[in-house]
């Protein structure tokens, strides 16, 4: 919950400025490319942290970067079927 809150604030922090949104979503598209818990977690520590004024654009790309990570974790997570194939 804190990763979360500190992206919540770090994102809203970069909406202030064009060129800091634009940094937002190009690391947004580096998240949602990753395949791994790993890779998404270190695009992530690249977001900028500060105090900034949150926006609804802003907001909206925090959004979209955790609904990737949830993605991403949510297919890295073991099955707890027992009978579900094996992956090598």
């Amino acid at each position: 919950m804190l990763r979360l809150y500190v992206i919540c604030v770090a994102l809203a922090a970069l909406a202030c400025a064009d060129s800091e949104v634009e940094k937002l979503e190009k690391i947004r598209a580096e998240v949602c490319e990753c395949k791994t818990a790993t890779c998404a977690e270190a695009a992530l520590d690249r977001v900028p942290k500060g105090n900034v004024e949150s926006t609804p654009r802003a907001q909206r790309i925090a959004r979209e970067m955790l609904d990737c990570l949830a993605e991403v974790y949510k297919h890295d997570r073991p099955t707890q079927d027992p009978d579900a194939p094996q992956e090598p």
